[in-house]
């Protein structure tokens, strides 16, 4: 993968969700938040002021199902990044399935974003 691209309402709290579940290394980019692990890339980058002063975004975060996409990331340990999940402000949908020699299991990110994370598996 190359990089994936979050638009956010709330950079800082999306960056610290997604650098407590993936275990991720966070620099800040001007109003963006780009996160490294040793597979992966991800940007969180902020939705201007105008557009996201419309956009509400409920806790627990609801489901954005109207998004055709779901990133899917890779994680050393699937049970820790879980233990992250709620207390970094996600939502675990309690979703798993086995595929390709992978655990996956869905989660909801802090803005509700469906986010695939997968291991190799038991």
């Amino acid at each position: 993968m190359g990089a994936v691209v979050i638009f956010s309402v709330n950079v800082s709290k999306m960056a610290s969700f997604y650098e407590k579940v993936l275990g991720a290394t966070a620099t800040k980019e001007g109003n963006d938040v780009r996160l490294r692990t040793e597979t992966d890339e991800l940007v969180i980058h902020s939705i201007p002021k105008a557009i996201a002063k419309d956009i509400n975004i409920d806790i627990p975060p609801r489901r954005r199902s109207e998004t055709p996409i779901k990133p899917a990331f890779d994680v050393k340990s699937l049970s820790e990044a879980l233990e992250e999940v709620i207390p970094a402000g996600g939502v675990d949908t309690k979703y798993s399935f086995t595929h390709n020699g992978l655990d996956r299991h869905d989660i909801l990110d802090p803005e509700g974003n469906v986010v695939q994370l997968r291991s190799p598996e038991k």
